[in-house]
């Protein structure tokens, strides 16, 4: 057999396990969803109802979850299929926003009630305190409480603008994990405006892996009220997405390299890189933020 022919079976072989991987987890899902969609039939749905319909299900397609899974040594193959069964049920609730009527009016149903029961509790009156605590302590933790109180009453521009100082005051602005509730508060106040790409751009930045499911609806929520589909779920690379590349990058070229120069030199491209991406964050929030450079 040439060599030719050789890389064809293997490329059949190889293509052929990923559309079958791809086949079940699409008939998965689907069964997911009828699960969910006659449970709303009966009653209404809970959150708990995902996780009943995808312990319901999984039985049928436990065999073919584990047939995906090439490691010969049986306390790691179990130990891999658990991985896989965790970010199997955070990942498809994702996916589920697209392909599953039922369940995506549940969500956006569960989101407004929680938005309008905020504004029940918000007070105008909580405003005076809030002025005066920016007015006394300008900081990026007073125009984050104001921005709240101002979404919670619905005074979107007025959140807007605040969470624009907010980011302004911020001394840390290239730490995007301490900075996640701005991003996210951000992105919903461009949802309420019908500004989903950029909502989209910041549930980005704010998601911070594959157990980051709650991120991972909002931004599916908004993919879809903007009309996206299910091929929109970006691509993680080692769970995240993005910066994650760069990191393995970096992490790969230190393993493999040998003598202090090389690594020096490779320490010194991967700080590069880290920092052009810090930039580039950075570049990208003032644009979502709406900030002039």
């Amino acid at each position: 057999m040439n060599i030719k022919n050789t890389l064809v079976i293997l490329s059949i072989i190889f293509f052929g396990n990923v559309a079958t991987s791809q086949s079940h987890k699409s008939a998965f899902r689907a069964d997911i969803c009828d699960c969910l969609t006659l449970e709303s039939q009966k009653r209404k749905l809970t959150e708990n109802a995902y996780k009943a319909c995808f312990i319901e299900t999984l039985p049928k397609y436990a065999t073919q979850i584990d047939a995906q899974i090439v490691e010969e040594d049986v306390n790691k193959k179990y130990l891999l299929g658990q991985i896989a069964r965790r970010d199997l049920i955070l990942t498809m609730q994702s996916q589920l926003v697209y392909t599953c009527k039922a369940y995506f009016e549940h969500l956006e149903s569960e989101k407004l009630s929680k938005k309008l029961i905020l504004r029940e509790r918000a007070k105008e009156s909580d405003l005076e305190a809030q002025n005066q605590l920016v007015a006394m302590s300008p900081n990026t933790y007073s125009y984050f409480s104001r921005a709240q109180l101002h979404y919670n009453l619905g005074n979107f521009d007025k959140a807007e603008a605040d969470l624009k100082s907010c980011y302004e005051a911020n001394p840390n602005k290239e730490n995007m994990m301490s900075r996640r509730h701005e991003l996210l508060l951000m992105a919903l106040v461009h949802e309420e405006n019908k500004n989903y790409a950029q909502a989209i751009a910041l549930y980005d930045l704010a998601y911070f892996g594959v157990q980051d499911s709650p991120v991972a609806i909002l931004r599916a929520i908004a993919d879809k009220n903007n009309g996206g589909t299910i091929a929109n779920i970006p691509k993680l690379v080692d769970g995240k997405i993005g910066s994650a590349a760069v990191k393995k990058e970096g992490r790969g070229a230190r393993e493999t390299t040998r003598g202090r120069t090389t690594r020096t030199e490779n320490k010194k491209t991967t700080t590069e890189k880290t920092q052009s991406k810090k930039k580039s964050d950075t570049s990208s929030l003032k644009k979502l933020f709406k900030i002039d450079n």
